[in-house]
């Protein structure tokens, strides 16, 4: 009879314990759960040039793009099967469903209604409530710590039965096990069948175990239901091959397993503890945290504990990173978080020979190309292209009316992933919403950077939607969360827009920063104007920005008491706000402009801000000439500390200059202002002022020159004589000297 092993996919044990099972067996055919159909794949995966992890890819040729990945890692006991089969010249062969036949059954059962489905328990769940333990501690205690060949397999054995005792037996899996069963009879047929050995994972070998290919096996696997497809292999990372990534099959820790792979290779099992926590510690060191040999020490003796306390030969994952937090984190697990994860999970990269990478991310990016009609930019000289969004209504197809749009999609979607191929530029027309302008430049790096993306999708578009995806879930911000949004409008990722704006909404329940809900007003309202262009629905976008609309209104008065260093941002954020309501009716503007109204009259509120939305009622025309003249009156008063005057002054000067220049009263208050100043109380308002004015053009300067000329009743040109003229040397030291002036708070 044939000889088999059941398997837990991405165990170093069972990766290692695989090696022995086919030394003492030494089959002529090895057989292992793939897709059949791709056997050929296997030679290049196991060449010497390539560097693990890597996958395998199958996908459809026609879109909507299906995909069958199956990825392996150096750990992977499949890749060790190959390995051996390779290196010893026997035959090696997948022994699962075509690819074709899977691609087939999922373009089937994803026109299903999803809702129809029957909920199933997790397998892994009833495991862990019948073992009383976590199924990953579980898995470490029994089979990775474990160090006899033969307790090895018959613990698999029985855990390949418990499996199947606590899941379904699908139809699915039916159909893969007759198939399975058949490729076995038919090398049966070629060889003794005690020179076959089967690989597969533990749940499928006690299904096919000394089990006969029967008629009703012929029955079901007769006619497969196909579909054209391809393959490929690809580089993989850690990140994508681990659980947290979304990959069902996925290891919860890739870059750990690595350090029980190595330990077991070097025969020292129980030593992958020490490394793990050596690796936390080196890492926090390298970021600038203390982690003394001590801490390490201490956490090894409370792993140690933990282990024998929970039925552990060794320390477990689990084990080892609760000693981590309390010794080396301090009981955080917050302070050593990035540590667990670089540790755990790991950041590597696998690599493949030249020539044997061409993934469906690749040939999209090629087909799109062609459909868009930029294959002639994808030469090595770089050039420009103009696209203009809206609707050309020259042509007779939709497809051609909107070329350019589409092809703005693409692009974006480029960007958003970090491929160099496409690169905005600036427009001199920066209000011509429709008008868009991108170089264009292929590069080698842009060809590794398309392979890459095929890290994070099967399409261009997929890999866009998982990037942004990915950055939601790591955005800390309800603004950083909009621009997402936003990326996600400019790629025509609608998918992506209704996730994004899940996001704000429930983050804008925790935000209290009216600095960031001002900025988000301010995207979300960019996205609203602009949005109508791309031809995607802005409307849910609406309620969000009257929500944030009230929140900012809320919390800007208390925020307004600020100091310097806070308050750029929060001006930033006001001018969002203001913005947004000259461009939407669908604000209540009045409630703003009684907001800005208090701030501007609000003594306690930073000088600054208080000066910037006085501007800001001015340029509205939303402040009467009384209280306007009441409010420089007071803030350019002997009564106000020096300083603060200027920063006011400095705030109204931000916005609508030409209306402060042509207000002679303004000067006439500055000038008295000024003068009234004693040599300690000059020197922070020259600083303040010399800003101010700094973003001013020499034509407001000369007109500003000729008010102050007038006010002091100097003829326009002697007051412009004396503004251009040559500092003198010690005039130029005393304005060096402002260079150790200590600014404070100004």
């Amino acid at each position: 009879m044939a000889a088999y092993f059941g398997v837990r996919h991405l165990s170093p044990a069972c990766a290692y314990y695989v090696r022995e099972f086919l030394d003492r067996n030494d089959p002529e055919i090895v057989l292992i759960e793939g897709p059949s159909d791709l056997s050929c794949l296997i030679a290049p995966l196991c060449s010497n040039e390539t560097e693990m992890p890597a996958a395998i890819l199958a996908y459809t040729e026609d879109t909507p793009v299906k995909t069958v990945l199956f990825p392996l890692a150096e750990f992977s006991p499949e890749y060790q099967a190959m390995r051996w089969a390779v290196r010893k010249g026997r035959r090696v062969m997948f022994c699962d469903l075509p690819s074709t036949c899977l691609l087939s059954r999922q373009n089937n059962e994803d026109e299903e209604r999803e809702e129809d489905k029957p909920k199933r328990v997790s397998v892994y769940t009833e495991l862990e409530r019948v073992s009383g333990t976590d199924n990953d501690s579980f898995w470490e205690y029994t089979f990775e710590q474990c160090e006899s060949y033969e307790d090895f397999l018959e613990a698999v054995s029985e855990y390949g039965k418990s499996l199947r005792e606590f899941s379904e037996n699908d139809e699915h899996n039916k159909l893969r096990e007759a198939y399975m069963r058949k490729v076995i009879s038919e090398c049966e047929a070629e060889v003794p069948s005690e020179k076959i050995c089967v690989i597969t994972g533990a749940f499928h070998t006690a299904g096919i175990k000394d089990i006969p290919f029967s008629a009703d096996d012929r029955k079901l696997t007769q006619k497969l239901p196909t579909i054209k497809a391809k393959a490929t292999l690809m580089p993989y990372s850690y990140y994508r091959l681990s659980s947290r990534s979304g990959y069902g099959a996925g290891s919860k820790a890739p870059a750990y397993f690595e350090l029980l792979w190595n330990s077991r290779l070097e025969g020292a099992v129980g030593s992958s503890s020490d490394r793990y926590l050596s690796m936390i510690a080196s890492y926090q060191r390298e970021n600038g945290y203390a982690a003394s040999t001590a801490e390490v020490i201490e956490a090894k003796r409370l792993a140690d504990t933990l282990a024998a306390m929970r039925g552990g030969k060794y320390p477990s994952m689990t084990d080892l990173r609760d000693a981590a937090v309390t010794c080396i984190g301090h009981g955080s697990f917050g302070e050593i978080s990035l540590a667990c994860a670089d540790t755990e999970i790991g950041t590597k990269i696998g690599s493949l020979p030249e020539g044997t990478v061409c993934t469906s991310v690749q040939e999209d990016f090629t087909r799109q190309l062609k459909e868009l009609k930029l294959e002639k930019y994808r030469k090595a000289a770089a050039e420009e292209i103009e696209l203009d969004l809206r609707e050309n209504l020259r042509v007779k197809t939709e497809k051609s009316a909107f070329l350019d749009l589409n092809r703005s999609f693409f692009l974006h979607r480029l960007r958003i992933l970090g491929i160099c191929f496409a690169e905005t530029q600036l427009r001199s027309q920066d209000n011509a919403t429709w008008a868009e302008r991108w170089r264009l430049q292929w590069t080698p790096e842009a060809e590794i950077e398309i392979v890459e993306a095929s890290l994070k999708g099967d399409t261009v578009k997929q890999a866009a939607e998982y990037e942004l995806n990915f950055r939601l879930y790591e955005a800390d911000s309800i603004n950083g969360a909009a621009m997402i949004l936003s990326d996600a409008f400019d790629g025509g990722l609608t998918d992506c827009i209704s996730t994004a704006v899940s996001a704000i909404q429930k983050q804008t329940a925790d935000c209290s920063s009216a600095e960031d809900t001002g900025k988000t007003i301010g995207t979300l309202s960019s996205i609203v104007r602009f949005g109508s262009i791309r031809r995607i629905d802005t409307e849910p976008i609406y309620p969000l920005m009257e929500k944030l609309y009230l929140r900012f209104c809320l919390c800007m008065p208390s925020a307004a008491v600020c100091d310097r260093n806070g308050v750029e941002q929060l001006i930033i954020a006001i001018a969002a706000v203001n913005d947004a309501c000259l461009a939407h009716d669908f604000l209540d503007t009045d409630r703003f402009i009684t907001l800005l109204s208090d701030i501007a009259d609000n003594n306690f509120a930073n000088p600054l801000l208080s000066g910037y939305a006085c501007a800001v009622l001015t340029e509205r025309g939303k402040i009467s000439s009384e209280k306007l003249s009441e409010l420089i009156n007071r803030r350019l008063s002997a009564g106000t500390p020096p300083a603060e005057a200027a920063m006011w002054f400095e705030g109204l000067a931000r916005r609508n200059r030409r209306s402060l220049i042509s207000r002679l009263s303004v000067w006439e208050k500055l000038c008295s202002f000024v003068a009234s100043l004693d040599d300690d109380e000059f020197k922070p308002v020259l600083v303040a002022l010399r800003r101010t004015f700094s973003d001013f053009s020499p034509a407001e300067k000369s007109d500003i020159a000729e008010n102050i000329g007038e006010v002091l009743g100097i003829s326009k040109e002697a007051a412009a004589e004396f503004v251009t003229m040559q500092l003198s040397g010690d005039e130029q030291q005393s304005i060096d000297e402002l260079d150790d002036f200590d600014f404070g708070d100004i």
